[in-house]
């Protein structure tokens, strides 16, 4: 099983709005929650065993006057004193692989969990790594929305049980409740400055577990048909006339024939990723607009809050503080 390792940055961007003096309010729009964020999982741990495991070795074999005889002597000349009698031979053609790599190239081709150096590193459980990846996000999730209720001097009483509702389409969010008018005031402006919502709706979808009722496949797809169209054209189909069994702009464009523009002006778009797409997405608009955007409801998301973190909805698995006591188990569960 050989691994490749991607490494992703994160890029956090910072909008201004003009107010009605034409002056940017600098500080006040900017996105601080971030649906992604950096996360040291199990398997980035132990590529940074190997790294470290190799860049060790590889300055160890270039004391030899002749490294690669060296590197063959571990690992295939079982005369050579230096064999490794300890290792398999699966082990053996590993560690050869990763030496010459290093020696040659300054890194690794490729990364094998089989690798002797992990020998007694436990075994990576895939539904862990992703319980504990989601309950990582949602602690950073919790501590920026605190930052951002500090920047708009925002006080929530401990005890009250808020609920934020998001719009798929908008990503306008609304804040129930409460009584406290000005606290939903309050926190409806600071939720629904620069892209703060949209990350949130983001971090719902992530955050989702097989059983959320709030989730269909139907409504999904909806909402990603949405997404996808205004990305490439910068229409929401919400706001689209159907006329002929199409969704049309207003000169009497055909969206689709706008969609299929936009892919061929994209130079990352290969001529199958265009079959792919436009087969994919095709039916589902033209279904849509058949049936009638409301045909299928919204992919309305909420969640909710109280004393300074978000639980989850309609879900067994909670990743709320408090609510991640179902990890630890399943993590001894693996264990037994």
């Amino acid at each position: 099983m050989n691994i490749h390792s991607i490494r992703t940055s994160i890029t956090a961007y910072s909008s201004y709005q003009t107010n009605k003096t034409g002056k940017k309010a600098e500080e006040k729009d900017e996105t601080i929650i971030q649906s992604k964020n950096d996360w040291v999982s199990d398997l980035d741990r132990k590529i940074q065993l190997l790294d470290e495991h190799y860049r060790k070795v590889t300055e160890q074999n270039k004391r030899f006057k002749d490294p690669v005889q060296h590197i063959n002597d571990k690992y295939i000349n079982r005369n050579s004193p230096y064999f490794r009698h300890d290792m398999t031979e699966l082990e053996r053609k590993i560690a050869h692989r990763n030496e010459i790599s290093w020696l040659y190239n300054g890194l690794a081709g490729s990364y094998d969990l089989r690798d002797a150096v992990l020998r007694d590193q436990p075994l990576i459980q895939g539904d862990v790594e992703v319980a504990e990846r989601k309950a990582y996000n949602r602690q950073k999730v919790n501590e920026q929305i605190k930052q951002l209720f500090e920047k708009y001097q925002i006080n929530v009483p401990d005890g009250v049980k808020l609920t934020f509702t998001i719009d798929p389409n908008t990503y306008k969010l609304t804040v129930s409740g409460t009584d406290d008018t000005e606290l939903i005031r309050l926190i409806e402006e600071a939720l629904n400055s620069a892209n703060n919502a949209k990350e949130l709706f983001i971090h719902i979808i992530k955050s989702r577990s097989h059983d959320n009722t709030q989730f269909t496949p139907e409504k999904y797809d909806k909402y990603n048909l949405v997404r996808v169209i205004k990305n490439a054209t910068g229409y929401n189909l919400k706001d689209l006339a159907v006329v002929d069994g199409k969704f049309v702009t207003e000169d009497g464009t055909d969206i689709f024939e706008l969609y299929k523009r936009s892919l061929r002006q994209n130079p990352y778009v290969t001529e199958e990723d265009y079959r792919v797409l436009t087969t994919h997405y095709g039916p589902q608009l033209y279904d849509l607009a058949k049936n009638g955007f409301d045909s299928i409801p919204d992919l309305i998301l909420s969640i909710s809050y109280e004393n300074g973190s978000l639980y989850d909805i309609g879900q067994k698995e909670n990743y709320g503080t408090g609510k991640t006591d179902w990890i630890d188990e399943l993590k001894a569960g693996k264990l037994k």
